[in-house]
């Protein structure tokens, strides 16, 4: 299976977040882009602020790949879990311009830990991650049907 992993390109404009304007592309990304690739899978993981690409371009970039399956995070890093951007307004804006062209969606991030129901509502993708992702979006990726996956 192909597989996108996508750290969205964060901006802080109008945001009350205070923000990271450091590039951290988050680590529970690439734990999972190494497991899926020792399951076998081809996985393209992309980062905003470290390719310099907006969400457009990601969204271009994921859509060329085309992928059966894609990652987004709704946090900038994992030093940030304890404290997200409270608004989805940057994964939200990703999926938008992705527009359907990314196969199913996964949200990953603390988000889908502390308001699931209202992320998975909010940026209106197939599954929202609770906890911990790297095992959980493997898992995701051998099974065609995802009701019976843990944490999600």
């Amino acid at each position: 299976m192909k597989v996108a992993l996508v750290n969205p390109f964060w901006t802080y404009e109008d945001s009350i977040y205070f923000g990271c304007r450091q590039p951290h592309l988050p680590l529970e990304l690439g734990y999972s882009k190494a497991l899926l690739e020792a399951d076998g899978h081809k996985v393209l993981m992309l980062d905003g602020q470290i390719q310099k690409l907006d969400n457009a371009a990601l969204a271009d970039r994921v859509a060329a790949f085309a992928p059966a399956m894609t990652v987004v995070s709704t946090a900038p890093t994992y030093l940030f879990w304890r404290c997200a951007p409270p608004e989805l307004r940057v994964p939200a804006e990703f999926l938008n311009c992705l527009a359907g062209r990314g196969g199913r969606t996964v949200a990953v991030g603390p988000h889908g830990s502390a308001t699931p129901a209202p992320t998975l509502r909010k940026l209106g993708v197939d599954v929202v991650v609770r906890g911990e992702c790297e095992e959980i979006v493997a898992e995701l990726a051998r099974r065609d049907d995802w009701s019976a996956v843990p944490h999600t």
